[in-house]
This record gives structure tokens, C-alpha cells and sequence, in this order.
């Protein structure tokens, strides 16, 4: 069905996307690398992202958006929010366990309840997100044991 522009109703903007919303795209599917990305601006009411035609004319749906060659492979979520205050002290014992073993307290969640360490590096220390740094394996609570009366 198609309004009196000849648009498809699947083309047709109904509800305003999400800021730092992309359709994703590449040439080879099967490629890790090389993709391209275009802003969603809208979604339509049957659910289709829309971004803007090769060209850019009009907003037409995903699928058919990008330049010839290119495969639609689909929404890239925005990346997750950065390191943002105000902080929670951890748990006592909260630590992350790195791959090679060793293991750093979590000091802090932020406001987003992601675990805090203090990451030090040649001199330099700075507050960062366990989640960020690629060689943490798992975080864990290690409770201290409890006092005992002799």
C-alpha cells in the first residue's frame, strides 16, 4: 500500500529513532571487518528501520538503503554509556580475577552499577571499567571469614 507520494506504508516514518542509533552494513557478510554504517532517523509503523536512500532523496528501509553491493546486516546498538559518576563503594572483598591470574579489588560501581577498578599502567593510575580491559576473566566475591573468639 502506497500513500500519494507512491510511498510504501513499510517506508513511511512513525516513531523517531533513538539518538546514535546505525544500520549496519558490508560487502562480504562473512567479514569481521569492513562494514559501514548508516543513522537510523526513524522506524516505521510496521517496525522497519528507516535511513536515508543511497543518494539521499527520502528515507526507505534498511534493507534497501545502502549503496549497490551491500548487505543489510542489521542494527548496531549504541556503544554502552562511559565511566560515570557519582561512584558506590563496592563490597568488601568484590575483586576481578585477569587471566593471568592475578587479581585487583573493585574499589566502586558507577552510576550505572558497572564494577570500578583502579587501573595502574607505567606511572599513571586511573579509575576504569573492569568490563573495559580485556584480560579480566570474571569478577568475584571473596567475603572475608568471619571473626572468631579464642
Amino acid at each position: 500500500m502506497t500513500d500519494g507520494n507512491r510511498t510504501p506504508s513499510s517506508e513511511r516514518p512513525a516513531v523517531p529513532a533513538p539518538p546514535d542509533l546505525h544500520a549496519e552494513y558490508k560487502k562480504d557478510p562473512e567479514d569481521p571487518h569492513g562494514g559501514v554504517t548508516l543513522p537510523i532517523y526513524a522506524f516505521s509503523a510496521e517496525g522497519h528501520p528507516l535511513v536515508e536512500e543511497y543518494g539521499g532523496t527520502r528515507l526507505v528501509r534498511a534493507e534497501v538503503g545502502a549503496g549497490p553491493g551491500m548487505t543489510y546486516i542489521g542494527i548496531r546498538q549504541p556503544v554502552d554509556p562511559p565511566l560515570t559518576g557519582p561512584f558506590t563503594p563496592a563490597l568488601p572483598g568484590l575483586v576481578a580475577v585477569f587471566h593471568g591470574g592475578h587479581e585487583e579489588p573493585i574499589l566502586y560501581y558507577d552510576v550505572h552499577g558497572r564494577p570500578v577498578l583502579l587501573f595502574k599502567d607505567e606511572g599513571t593510575c586511573y579509575l576504569t571499567l573492569a568490563e573495559n580491559l580485556h584480560d579480566v576473566k570474571r569478577i568475584e566475591h571473596r567475603p572475608s571469614s568471619p571473626m572468631t573468639d579464642d
